[in-house]
């Protein structure tokens, strides 16, 4: 395993060397980073102590452009543990280091339409987030604010698309329509040996952007490959289906409605369909806009497992009022603050309570929690400031608050 130096080593190396190497006008790319201090509090022997936590998020995500037609595209994150205990430059600071994306595009021009021809590897234009509406249709972002994340541009995803593979988008020229396929393999899905199997997905992709209507919606099948076995030559005893959808009725200037709904690797066998408890993402926000002042009221079910770190966002299941005031100018400078009220179940969803064994009344009494988080960004050097400040007022003796500092700039 590398240890942490040799890891941030290399990634602060390759920032340089695509610094250095594709320079302006040929690279463009964001990069931010964020520090979230927080405490636990344990009681040993009738004594509480206080411990603190500090840990730093941080990407990269670049584009290359080798011509008008040919293009890459690459994405880091990193994550570490408690930076309090021990010396981030010394052994022992526990580090995640990931490439969540490394991309080739071809772009070509047909009769009515243009052709972008992609191979890629990791996460890839993942439907939780707005980069293809984003890439193909240069909208502002539409995604919720609650699923903003700080190891990357996806956010929270619908569905994790990570693997090997390739894409193919046809866009009209006349019309906002878009059309992609995509194929790719990957090792997500553990059978019942307990060990990783590999599944060959397919996806298809349609995606349009009016004035007052936003629609993207994706549709795959995954077929497990063949396993060793000396008595078939090919054994599927099970498919998987998966799904996504992302709407925005109205606008970010009107009332709208916004509405998310996603499905994870549903097993489709020959006599039953398996739906697993973690595999439903759902998230449905009415906004209402009074100028300045904006209020947003969300209803989610979002699985732990499915999602990145989500500074707004706590438990699987739960409500959420999000009231804030945009664009109000400071010494010349744009502020936007905002207060967000989380009510959530830390570890139940929508699929364990209709289940055939919910669960108990004291389940959900250990599960509820609340949170109030205090928020604001504006301009900053070249980038933008965010800060969050959040109190668990239902945990003020064990985890009582938080607060996230981050940075996120264009280079």
């Amino acid at each position: 395993m590398i240890n942490t130096n040799k890891r941030l080593f290399i990634f602060f190396l390759i920032i340089f060397a695509n610094s250095i190497l594709f320079s302006a006008p040929f690279f463009s790319g964001m990069t931010g980073v964020k520090l979230n201090y927080h405490g636990n509090t344990e009681i040993i022997e009738n004594e509480s102590t206080y411990n603190p936590y500090l840990s730093l998020q941080a990407f990269f995500a670049g584009q290359f452009n080798f011509s008008e037609k040919v293009w890459g595209r690459t994405e880091f994150s990193i994550e570490t543990q408690n930076l309090l205990n021990t010396n981030i430059f010394n052994e022992g600071t526990e580090t995640n280091f990931r490439i969540e994306e490394l991309s080739l595009v071809i772009k070509g021009n047909l009769s009515n339409s243009i052709n972008y021809f992609n191979i890629f590897m990791g996460s890839y234009e993942q439907i939780g987030s707005d980069t293809f509406l984003q890439k193909y249709f240069g909208i502002e972002p539409i995604a919720s604010k609650l699923t903003t994340s700080w190891l990357g541009l996806n956010g929270s995803d619908l569905y994790k698309q990570r693997g090997f593979g390739f894409g193919d988008i046809i866009k009209s020229k006349n019309t906002p329509v878009a059309f992609g396929l995509y194929g790719y393999i990957n090792s997500d899905t553990i059978n019942n040996n307990n060990s990783r199997i590999f599944v060959f997905n397919t996806d298809v992709r349609f995606a349009t952007t009016l004035q007052y209507f936003t629609l993207y919606l994706l549709c795959g099948i995954g077929f497990p490959l063949p396993q060793n076995d000396p008595n078939y030559i090919i054994a599927i005893e099970k498919l998987y289906w998966h799904a996504g959808a992302n709407i925005l009725i109205g606008n970010n200037y009107t009332q709208s409605l916004f509405f998310q709904l996603g499905i994870f690797n549903a097993e489709f066998k020959k006599d039953k369909v398996n739906i697993l408890t973690e595999s439903l993402y759902l998230l449905f926000e009415p906004r209402l806009n009074f100028g300045n002042w904006n209020i947003d009221v969300t209803f989610y079910n979002i699985s732990r497992k499915n999602r990145p770190d989500l500074p707004l966002l706590d438990g699987s299941l739960g409500g959420n009022l999000n009231v804030y005031l945009e664009s109000v100018r400071i010494a010349g400078k744009p502020f936007t603050f905002g207060l967000n009220t989380n009510v959530s179940l830390d570890t139940i969803d929508l699929l364990q309570i209709f289940s055939e064994t919910p669960p108990l009344e004291n389940d959900f009494v250990e599960n509820f929690n609340v949170a109030i988080s205090a928020y604001g960004s504006t301009q900053f050097l070249s980038g933008e400031l965010n800060f969050i400040i959040k109190l668990n007022i239902l945990k003020l003796q064990e985890n009582p608050f938080s607060i996230d500092i981050g940075f996120k700039t264009k280079i």
